[in-house]
């Protein structure tokens, strides 16, 4: 198992250990793109700046804002094609946790429930 960043739609760290819904942003994925933003990245900072090891509730705004990061994401590293080995690794990976993250988010505020960032 990876270390890195799991999220869960919970208004409660207890809610948060029982959800079968999750999305794992991978340690190797996240400092792959620390090392292209830099830190404290500009872009992308509320997904690329989170501590991997504390837990972080996200209100309705930043739910709202990380919407509008998977976007920007699937936009920048945007896939050519859909099949997987014609595609760079990472860049088929950020697409993963884009739109996985994206929907995740989306049911959070649909909802009206919080995004718990677990940290490994």
């Amino acid at each position: 198992m990876t270390n890195g960043i799991d999220f869960y739609i919970a208004n409660t760290s207890k809610e948060a250990a029982i959800s079968e819904k999750h999305v794992k942003f991978d340690e190797d994925l996240y400092h792959y793109l620390l090392t292209r933003e830099g830190y404290p990245a500009k872009r992308y900072s509320l997904l690329i700046n989170l501590d991997q090891y504390n837990d972080r509730f996200f209100s309705p705004n930043e739910i709202s804002e990380l919407i509008l990061i998977c976007e920007r994401l699937l936009n920048e590293y945007s896939l050519k094609t859909k099949k997987r080995w014609k595609t760079d690794n990472f860049t088929w990976r950020i697409n993963i946790l884009a739109e996985n993250l994206k929907t995740l988010c989306l049911f959070a505020l649909e909802e009206n429930k919080k995004v718990f960032a677990a940290g490994d």
